[in-house]
């Protein structure tokens, strides 16, 4: 008896750390099939998704995975993984699966699901369904107040929520493309332990009343007080992210930035989750283009801003807030970031900050070298043209440093991102300025 309840023993411990991987294919796919086979897929996501527990990977195959209903997501994820068991919905080898709704988001991470990765996925948003004439009609926005809030001119390409007093933590966004959504691209809500990476952000927030941005950062929550980085936000590329609706509140322009951090005081909307403590690390992000800022911090503290390319954002003409920025904020670094402008455009401003490191930035107005507009500077700051290889108003501009960029060699010796945007090691002590060493 005693060798039975042994072996029964093991059986169970066995079982319950066999990690197993489900397989989807939109095409060939049936979602009656148990789908732990790539020869016997599922046919949608959320079926697999059901399935999962911590260890698991849902591998996607080629195929168009779309939402079910007008107000669906095409995936809401609603299980965790654990520590050191993420649970990963990830490509297949070699395919490119393709998400595309019209509903309030793509893929949504539900509220206080946590130990997530998400990788490999184009995910594509209505805007060429609407037009902006139907979007300043719709319902419940400043021409028209009646109504529900539609998620056809609204919907999130990625959201990670935060709702009811549940929280998410340790979630990896890596490597996907989030395109023409006309709400945000990633988003992330009272959440903690975030990282975002490798993504390529743009054409969003076009048509939304909520005020949107290609990747944004809200109110987090802290799980613990550990020291060091809890969040990143590292070699994404955001273009042409821009808000052509206003704010439904106000009924004015709002941000369409880039990237930005706001609120991790928590003092908008009656939060009552206190100041977050955490350090967040935002390096090496290529943003131009954007209709609100390239990367912004509102309201929140210990934001490091290092050796990012911000190249002609503020395109709306509410919106002349700058290129990289803190406001209201508290020990925030800038340091090592390449900022450069057109026509009236300011390059940064100042407002409200305390102990803000500014450091080692290259600015330039590409349209009047002589009048770029720059609130804040330091000796070590630079005033010349980076010389991009092709920084044109296009997804395919090329930001790397032609062999005479004054960029080269002139960062910060001490404060630097160890490697760029493509993971090459910067020179120890001597590395460039912006998200990629020559």
């Amino acid at each position: 008896m005693r060798y039975f309840c042994l072996f029964l023993f093991l059986a169970i411990n066995t079982t319950a750390v066999t990690a197993r991987n489900y397989y989807v294919n939109a095409t060939r796919g049936d979602d009656k099939s148990k789908g732990v086979s790539p020869d016997k897929p599922k046919k949608s996501i959320q079926s697999a998704a059901k399935l999962t527990r911590p260890g698991d990977t849902v591998f996607v195959m080629n195929g168009t995975y779309t939402n079910d209903c007008a107000s669906c997501n095409v995936l809401d994820i609603s299980r965790s993984g654990s520590k050191n068991r993420y649970i990963i919905y990830m490509n297949y080898k070699g395919h490119a699966p393709v998400i595309r709704f019209n509903g309030w988001a793509g893929i949504s991470i539900k509220s206080g699901v946590s130990y997530i990765k998400v990788s490999g996925f184009e995910i594509i948003g209505n805007n060429a369904q609407v037009t902006l004439k139907h979007a300043l009609q719709q319902p419940g926005g400043c021409q028209n107040k009646k109504g529900k809030f539609a998620p056809q001119f609204n919907g999130n390409g990625l959201t990670i929520e935060g709702k009811n007093g549940k929280h998410s933590h340790h979630i990896i966004i890596a490597g996907n493309s989030v395109h023409d959504c006309g709400g945000g691209g990633i988003g992330a809500t009272q959440a903690d332990y975030i990282t975002v990476e490798d993504n390529l952000v743009y054409n969003n927030c076009w048509y939304s009343l909520f005020g949107t941005s290609g990747i944004a950062f809200y109110q987090f929550w802290n799980s613990n007080h550990t020291n060091g980085y809890h969040n990143f936000i590292r070699r994404n590329k955001c273009y042409n992210n821009n808000s052509f609706v206003p704010w439904f509140k106000t009924c004015e322009i709002n941000d369409g930035n880039g990237i930005i951090i706001d609120d991790f005081r928590n003092r908008q909307n009656g939060s009552k989750l206190g100041r977050y403590r955490s350090r967040t690390l935002i390096e090496n992000n290529v943003c131009w283009y954007n209709g609100g800022t390239g990367i912004h911090s509102f309201q929140s503290d210990h934001v490091d801003m290092i050796n990012n390319t911000a190249f002609c954002n503020s395109q709306s003409s509410g919106l002349k807030a700058g290129q990289i920025l803190s406001g209201m904020g508290d020990d925030n670094k800038i340091v090592n970031n390449i900022l450069i402008s057109d026509a009236n455009v300011i390059l940064n401003s100042n407002y409200a900050n305390s102990n803000l490191i500014y450091e080692n930035n290259l600015h330039y107005n590409i349209t009047n070298p002589s009048r770029a507009v720059i609130s804040i500077t330091s000796p070590s700051c630079i005033y010349e043209d980076p010389l991009f290889v092709s920084p044109v108003n296009s997804i395919k501009a090329n930001f790397k440093l032609k062999s005479k960029s004054p960029a080269i060699d002139h960062g910060n010796p001490i404060s630097y991102s160890s490697t760029d945007f493509e993971k090459t090691q910067r020179i120890k002590g001597k590395p460039d300025i912006g998200a990629y060493e020559f």
